[in-house]
């Protein structure tokens, strides 16, 4: 698997999260959810999901640039947990910071 179909894989995985967070939305506020008080415009959810879904297609890119992943579900899966695991790896690098 080359790295842009893994990219593109991670990118279906971060948007299938949104997608299904989407479908919850609508179906707990029975509207769009930009129109419910409280909730973000339209263009700030879409900037949003493009955040998600670029997060998920650069992770699995990279993930399979470096060997560390075969197959489609391997890169979707990357692109399900995205934010999990640039919060790790955030962690990790300000553990590694404040070592002597």
């Amino acid at each position: 698997m080359t790295g842009w179909q893994a990219a593109l894989w991670g990118a279906f995985g971060g948007l299938a999260v949104e997608a299904l967070e989407f479908g919850e939305v609508i179906r707990r506020t029975r509207r769009w959810p930009w129109r419910e008080k409280g909730e973000p415009s339209a263009s700030i959810f879409a900037v949003s999901v493009l955040i998600r879904v670029g997060v998920g297609f650069g992770l699995a890119a990279a993930a399979a640039e470096t060997n560390q992943i075969a197959g489609p579900i391997a890169a979707i899966a990357i692109g399900v947990a995205a934010p999990l695991i640039i919060e790790k790896m955030s962690a990790k690098a300000e553990v590694s910071h404040d070592d002597p």
